[in-house]
């Protein structure tokens, strides 16, 4: 009987000592931040300069009409 009891406040010990003596493996990882950039009247050249720095396109948008229609771009990357 004394060698269970033993046993069990080793086990007890083993689970307290991993809790709190590594407290870092606990945490919860911080969440990604992001820095975004907006370019009006985005054409080819412009996202692929922006791409090749670290810049991922998100959304395009058109804006006007006709022979005046813009493509607008909106770009993110990590922080």
């Amino acid at each position: 009987m004394k060698s269970k009891l033993t046993i069990v406040a080793l086990l007890i010990a083993l689970c307290v000592s991993l809790y709190f003596v590594r407290p870092g493996v606990h945490a919860a990882p911080a969440p990604q931040t992001w820095e975004y950039k907006f370019q009006y009247q985005c054409d080819e050249k412009k996202a692929n300069n922006l791409a090749a720095d670290g810049w991922e396109l998100v959304n395009m948008t058109a804006s006007g009409s006709g022979m005046t229609t813009a493509v607008n771009c909106a770009f993110k990357r990590p922080k």
